[in-house]
C-alpha cells in the first residue's frame, strides 16, 4: 500500500502539474489526450506486472529469481527516493517546460505520449518493487496496491478539484522514511532467498548464512512474520524472527547510508 501509494500519487501528481499548466496557458482541452495518455500507461503497468508474474511462475529456481528481483528492486528504489528528496523541489518546473515543448509541437499525440510516459514510469518502478512482495503474498500485496492507487486518487483529486492544502514535501519526506525501511527489508528478504538457493545448491556460505539470534516464536503467533503483527513489522521494517549474519549487516548498513542520504538531501533543502 506504501509503495503503490507513494508511485501512484507522484504519477498523479504530474498529471495534475500538467492538467494545471494547460489550464493557466488557455489549452485545457489538451487535459482529455494528457488523461487518456494516462490511462495507456496504467494499462501498460498492469501488463508488465501481469507479464512479469506470470514469467516467475514459470522459473523452476524460484528463490533465486526471488532473489534477483530484490537486488534489481532496492538500487532502483532507493535511487528513486533520493532523485525525489534532491530534485523534488524543482519538478514543477521540469514538467512544465517538458510541456511547453509539448504544447509548441501543436501535436496532440505528443501530450496523450507524455501523460503515458509519466504514468508507466511509475507504474513500472512499482511493479519493480512490489514483485519481491508479490512473491511472498500475492492476495494481500495486490489488496495494498489497490487501497494505495486508490487512496492517491482521492489525495490528488482534492488537490486539483477542491484545492486542499497538502504539504507535499512533508508527504515526500515521511514516505521516504518508511521506503528506505521497506526497501531494508527486501533487501534483507533478497539475501535471505539466495542463502536458501545456495544451501538448495549444496554450497555452504557460513558464517553468512549462519542465524545471529531465533526468536521462540512459531508460524502460529502473531508475532511471526506470517502472523498479523510480524508481517507487517517484517514487510516495513524488515523484521524476521531469525536472521542471517549477512542478512543482519546488509540491512543495518542499508538503513544508515539509506536513511543518512534522505536525512541529508532533505536538510540541504531547507
Amino acid at each position: 500500500m506504501l509503495i503503490s501509494l507513494r508511485e501512484a500519487f507522484e504519477a498523479a501528481l504530474l498529471i495534475v502539474i500538467v492538467a494545471s499548466y494547460l489550464k493557466r496557458i488557455g489549452r485545457p482541452r489538451l487535459i482529455y489526450p494528457l488523461i487518456l495518455g494516462g490511462f495507456v500507461g496504467i494499462i501498460a503497468s498492469i501488463a508488465t506486472g501481469v507479464i512479469a508474474y506470470q514469467t516467475y511462475v514459470f522459473v523452476e529456481e524460484k528463490a533465486l529469481a526471488e532473489a534477483v528481483g530484490a537486488f534489481i528492486a532496492v538500487p532502483i528504489l532507493t535511487s528513486v527516493i533520493y532523485w525525489m528528496a534532491v530534485k523534488g523541489r524543482d519538478i514543477k518546473a521540469s514538467v512544465e517546460e517538458k510541456v511547453g515543448e509539448a504544447v509548441s509541437s501543436k501535436s496532440v499525440f505528443s501530450i496523450s505520449l507524455l501523460g503515458l510516459v509519466f504514468v508507466y514510469r511509475e507504474g513500472f518502478e512499482t511493479v519493480l518493487f512490489i514483485l519481491p512482495l508479490l512473491f511472498k503474498e500475492p492476495i494481500n500485496t495486490f489488496i495494498g496496491v489497490v487501497i494505495g492507487v486508490l487512496g492517491s486518487l482521492i489525495i490528488s483529486y482534492g488537490i486539483f478539484k477542491m484545492g486542499v492544502k497538502m504539504n507535499i514535501r512533508l508527504f515526500f519526506y515521511f514516505t521516504s522514511i518508511l521506503l528506505i525501511f521497506v526497501a531494508s527489508g527486501i533487501l534483507g528478504y533478497g539475501i535471505h532467498e539466495l542463502f536458501e538457493y545456495t544451501e538448495e545448491m549444496g554450497l555452504n556460505l557460513s558464517p553468512w548464512s549462519g542465524y545471529v539470534y531465533r526468536l521462540p516464536i512459531d508460524s502460529t503467533n502473531i508475532f511471526h512474520e506470517k502472523g498479523l503483527i510480524g508481517g507487517l513489522l517484517s514487510v516495513l521494517f524488515g523484521y524476521a524472527t531469525k536472521m542471517e549474519l549477512g542478512r543482519l549487516i546488509a540491512q543495518g548498513a542499508y538503513l544508515l547510508i539509506g536513511l543518512g542520504l534522505v536525512f541529508k538531501a532533505y536538510r540541504t533543502r531547507q
